[in-house]
This record gives C-alpha cells, structure tokens and sequence, in this order.
C-alpha cells in the first residue's frame, strides 16, 4: 500500500526531475511500454499523453488538472479558428484564446506582484484572494491558505507554446489538430514541458503522424546529449550553485570583492550549464522516442556583441517574441509612422527601437514577477538599441580585427556577467552590497589564500571556462567520435561518466533554475 502511495502520490521532495533516480526508473517503464506500440502512431501518441500528464502531475501536483482544462479548451478553440473562412472572424477568436492563455499566465504568476506594487505605490493593503482554494475550502471543509497563489510548473513555457498553436491557425500556415490525444501529446510532451525549448506547431506537428524512426547515427546523438546534459547540470550547475555560488550570493556580506566577482562568473557559468544541460537532456531524451526538438543554444558566450547573444540563447524563446510580438508590433507600428524620419531619427530605426525595448521588457516580465528580472530585459533591450543605433549594418560573416574581435567577445561577456548579477539577486540591498564589495572591498591581498580555500571549486570554474570556450571543430570532433563508437564503447563510456557523475553529486537533488519561470 505504501509503495502504491509512493507512486502515484504526488510529493513536492520527490519530484521527477531528469537528474533523480526516479526520472529514470520512470522512463525505463515507459521505453519498456513504448517498445510494444512504437509502431501504432495513434497508440503511441496516446500512451505518451497519458504520462506525460503523470510526468507533470509528479512535478506539479494538483496543476495537472490546470493544464488538462488548458489542453481541452485550446484543443476546441483551435478547431474553431480552423473552421473560420474570414480572417476578421478568426481574429476574434483568436483574441479569445489569447485573453484565456494570458489570463491564465498573469492569475497565477503575476498577480501578486501587481498587487504588492500597487500597495507600495498607493499606501493601500490589498490582498490576493484565490477563489479556486476557497472553493475547494468550501467543499472539501479544509482551511487552506486563500491569500497565496502558487505558480503552476511550466505555466509561461506550455501557455507560449498554446499562443503559437493559435496564431498559425489564424495565419493559416497550419491545420488544427482534430485528434485530442494528438494535441494533448504535442502540448504536454513531457521532455521540453516545463522548460522548454518552446516548439513551433510547424515543427513539431509533422511529426506526431510520423511513424517511429531512429537512426544509429540519432541513436547515438541521443546518448551524446543525455550525458553531456547530466554533466553539465550535476558537475558544474549544481556542484558550483550549492559550494560556491549559493554562499556568496545569500550572505555577500561574509565575503570579499574577489569572492564576490568570483561568485559572478560562477553564477554566469551555472545558469547556462543548468539550463542547456536541460536542454540536451530533453533533445536527447525526445530523440530517443523518435522526436526531433529545435536547439536551444550555440555558444552564447562566444557572441561578438549583443545582438550575436539573443542569437544564441534560449532560441526558442527569442524566436517566439520575435515572430508573434517584435514583428507584428514593427509591422503595425509602420502603418502608423509614415514620415521618413522623427527627430531627426529614421522610422525603421525609431520602429526598431521602440518595438525591442518593449520585446525585451516582456522578455524580463516573463523570466519572473520581480522588479530584477524587468531591470534585467531593460538592459538587454537598451544595449540592443544602443547597437543598432550605433552599428546599422553590422554582418555576422564581416572580418575584423583579431584584438577588435577579442575586445567585443570580452566587453560582451562582462555586459552578461553584470547583468546576471542583476538577474540572481533577491533585493537591491544585495545588489548594493555586491557592488560596493566587487568595487570598494576587492581585497586582492587575499587572493592567494581564498584560491587556497575553494581550490576545487576554481578547478570546475575554469574547467567550465575552458569548455564553453572551446574551439566547436574540437567540439564537433568529440561528438563524431562518441556516434561513430561501437554500442559497446558507448556503454563503457556511460558507465565511467556516471561513475564520474556521482563524485560530483551534492546532498539533495538541485531543481533546474528555470522550472521555476
């Protein structure tokens, strides 16, 4: 009975994340299923509904029900707009859909924060009332808390994916999906649900009525990806968050200026080995069940600016904002501005400018409801516009100079490492204190003796350095290799990086820094 309990109860300290025990004895059981009806598309996409909805209700508790009432409605609604002939009667529709699945995002996830604001800004003292646990306090006859709302897992990940369904149906570039397990599974597939990457319809659609095909070469790309996300996330994510970066950032206070600025390439090192370490694990754990998902990132801190970087991090998500809020917001706003120029400024530049300023606070908005995190997409949006205004025609295959190009890489980098700071800090005091620390009390003195103290956290520090700078010949290289291996190589290989793995592993399992976006 308590085995039963275990398995099918939902328990927020035993959560189905790709780095525990139990993803894995999960997903054992489900490649065991799989393995009888990989080859009836119709079964297949069903069966992995049905746990992927298990997947989430292990992660998310209760939510689960959330996303399920989600599925369904966007699963009509999108039967309707394809059943609309005239755009301006799809439009409403469309509209609809929007207000539910933003509705949705800004109940849960802002709704707090807005009312907070609006207390500090007018002296009242409102507070959140959530009617959903105070109708289960009237059924059920409990006393649960109905001034707090919890976000549910993966809201701002599933509900972007829901909008993009929606405006292609109303674009006409795709046709609704009239199976519910069908679109069940293409929402709710449980490798990229909670964090991403965030699917085009397009992409993925196509697949779903695909028979299961796997090559040796995928077959091999697949455990490529599965073990370079498990490093990434367990050897360095988790390993420099809980020795390291963890200390500095919740008490600055104990630490020096060095320490401190140490802490920052840490923190800068951990949020992209935590999240494309998720992101290889889904790719990976998705090809294996016969399913291609887009990348997500290609060497962001290699970028020779800013505008070079959102080309290469978190894609999907810059790719989404670009294609269903950027552009249609330029397009409209270049209906409206029909002079060549104001003040002095061209249109397209004054367009451009106003529609990546506004891209990017929603960007920040959407990371999370805190002032830091808008603070955070300001900045990135201004140092967008400011390259634009000052480097029109920049091309990505133009030749510069080496120390020019070695200048850029480095002045970009740093942007990031600062702005980062901005991104993990819980306060503006804490901000403060960093700075003042990193600017006023360096204590370069003592450099020696703190390289004593955290030799093994330097060690994976520059260690992480080194392999995200790292040549992609040689990179690429390594990846050849391990495909072109003999099962047995690969199995030898697995055997000695989890081994490996488990020198690394911290006490309690580190959840990913986005599952909480």
């Amino acid at each position: 009975m308590e085995f039963l309990k275990n398995l099918f109860g939902y328990d927020s300290n035993s959560l189905l994340l790709f780095t525990g025990i139990n993803f894995w004895i999960f997903f054992g059981i489900l490649l065991f299923g799989f393995s009888f009806i990989h080859s009836k598309v119709r079964w297949r996409n069903v069966f992995l509904f049905l746990l992927s909805l298990f997947f989430y209700y292990k992660c998310g508790g209760g939510f689960v029900i959330l996303l399920f009432l989600a599925v369904v409605a966007n699963f009509y609604l999108g039967i309707w707009i394809g059943r609309i002939p005239e755009k301006w009667q799809r439009k409403k529709v469309l509209l609809l859909n929007i207000f539910l699945n933003l509705g949705m995002l800004v109940w849960f996830k802002y709704t707090a924060f807005f009312i907070t604001l609006f207390n500090q800004v007018t002296g009242s003292h409102l507070k959140v009332f959530n009617f959903i646990v105070w109708g289960f306090n009237q059924l059920s006859g409990k006393h649960l808390n109905i001034t707090e709302l919890l976000v549910p897992l993966g809201i701002s990940f599933f509900t972007f994916q829901l909008i993009s369904y929606s405006i292609e149906l109303y674009r006409k570039r795709i046709e609704p999906i009239r199976d519910f397990s069908d679109f069940g599974f293409y929402i709710t597939f449980f490798p990229q649900l909670i964090s991403g990457p965030i699917v085009k319809p397009q992409n993925f659609i196509p697949q779903i009525r695909k028979p299961y095909e796997l090559s040796k070469d995928e077959y091999g790309l697949a455990i490529f990806l599965i073990i370079s996300g498990l490093v990434k996330k367990i050897v360095f994510a988790d390993y420099l968050s809980v020795n390291f970066v963890g200390r500095v950032f919740d008490n600055p206070n104990l630490f020096t200026g060095f320490e401190s600025l140490l802490a920052a390439y840490g923190y800068t090192l951990q949020i992209y080995f935590d999240f494309s370490g998720y992101t290889d694990l889904a790719i990976g754990i998705a090809l294996l069940l016969g399913f291609r998902l887009p990348p997500n990132f290609e060497s962001p801190y290699k970028a020779r600016n800013i505008s070079d970087f959102w080309k290469r991090w978190h894609m999907s998500l810059t790719t989404w904002f670009r294609d269903y809020f950027f552009l249609p917001f330029a397009y409209y706003l270049s209906g409206k501005m029909v002079k060549p120029r104001y003040l002095k400024i061209r249109t397209e530049l004054l367009i451009y400018m106003a529609g990546i300023l506004l891209t990017f606070f929603l960007c920040g908005l959407w990371h999370g409801a805190a002032i830091n995190f808008i603070i955070w997409g300001g900045l990135h949006g201004m140092a967008l516009a400011i390259h634009k205004f000052f480097y029109p025609k920049v091309r990505a295959n133009k030749k510069i100079h080496p120390f020019r190009l070695f200048a850029s890489r480095l002045f970009t980098f740093h942007f990031i490492v600062f702005t980062w700071i901005i991104f993990r800090i819980t306060s503006a005091e804490e901000f403060s204190i960093l700075m003042k620390k990193i600017f006023f009390q360096f204590h370069s003195e003592l450099a020696g003796q703190i390289i004593t103290a955290y030799w093994k956290d330097l060690i994976i520090l520059l260690a992480g350095f080194l392999l995200i700078w790292a040549p992609s010949k040689i990179k690429e290289e390594v990846k050849r290799s391990f495909i072109a291996m003999p099962e047995f190589g690969k199995a030898i290989i697995l055997v000695c990086v989890i081994f490996f793995i488990y020198q690394f592993k911290v006490s309690g399992i580190q959840p990913f820094i986005y599952f909480k976006f």
